[in-house]
């Protein structure tokens, strides 16, 4: 007689996710990379970038005064 074999179930243990802190500690450690490779501008690209930045807002800022008179003039 032969006897049958009956699978158990495998219970299969998931790794243990990193604690609160890990999870901090390497956050912190990748922002530190960043800093450690990011350098200050110069006066010019400073001066550039402020340029750049401060005609975007005008600009946008000029597109929305457009919409705005278009709208009270199309509606009373």
């Amino acid at each position: 007689m032969e006897e049958s074999q009956e699978s158990k179930p495998v219970k299969r243990e998931e790794p243990k996710k990193p604690g609160i802190f890990s999870r901090f500690k390497n956050r912190l450690v990748r922002y530190k990379r960043v800093l450690d490779v990011s350098m200050k501008p110069t006066r010019d690209e400073f001066k550039t970038s402020a340029k750049i930045t401060g005609g975007g807002i005008l600009f946008l800022g000029f597109i929305g005064f457009i919409i705005f008179l278009i709208y009270f003039l199309v509606v009373p």
